[in-house]
């Protein structure tokens, strides 16, 4: 029943010849390839009339589902493969976890980064409680030809300037260390600086 009436039984049995049609159109436009099927020589293989197969093509056309092209001999169809467009289900399905699992590492790595981050926070804010911090006004005299100057804090130092008889260093925070301990040149450091200066 359509619209509230009756369909009379010669009508479906059309309906069904039609879709019947339909399908193994489809069937013989997939198996023709790139190279396609004129409209009439479809009939033929089909063993339809004419006006039906070419409802069938109207129809796909519509849909997206075929391509047509007319030439001095007719109309060629050719079906549009849509499944070059999609990737396998099992390759996506295999796509998707490698995904998952990266970004759930990645997670755990931004974590671990944050807590190495706090952990080193924490080490510094301890060893500057626990450094013993010694002011003077007089001078300290070393009995040495090198000295080691650190800046406590992690924004180190805001300006070195040399005179020639004396080394003024200002750091941005309050807070340094001086290291009167003569350490045994390390040839390689050396080197390096050296092919840097170069």
């Amino acid at each position: 029943m359509l619209g509230g009436r009756h369909t009379p039984a010669h009508s479906w049995g059309a309906i069904v010849k039609l879709v019947e049609l339909a399908k193994e159109s489809i069937r013989l436009l997939k198996a023709s390839g790139s190279e396609g099927v004129r409209s009439d020589i479809l009939a033929d293989m089909l063993n339809a009339p004419k006006r039906r197969v070419y409802d069938v093509i109207a129809i796909l056309n519509a849909l997206d589902l075929v391509a047509t092209k007319r030439r001095f001999d007719g109309t060629t169809c050719t079906w549009i493969d849509r499944t070059k467009d999609y990737i396998p289900k099992a390759d996506f399905a295999d796509l998707k976890l490698r995904l998952e699992t990266e970004h759930s590492q990645r997670r755990e790595l931004q974590v671990q980064v944050a807590e190495l981050k706090e952990q080193v926070r924490m080490t510094r804010s301890k060893l500057r409680r626990e450094l013993r911090t010694v002011e003077t006004l007089a001078r300290t005299e070393f009995n040495t030809t090198h000295l080691t100057v650190r800046a406590l804090s992690s924004n180190g130092f805001k300006k070195v300037k040399d005179s020639g008889m004396e080394v003024l260093i200002e750091t941005h925070e309050p807070g340094m260390t001086v290291d009167p301990t003569v350490k045994t040149p390390d040839e390689n450091e050396e080197l390096i600086r050296n092919l840097q200066r170069i």
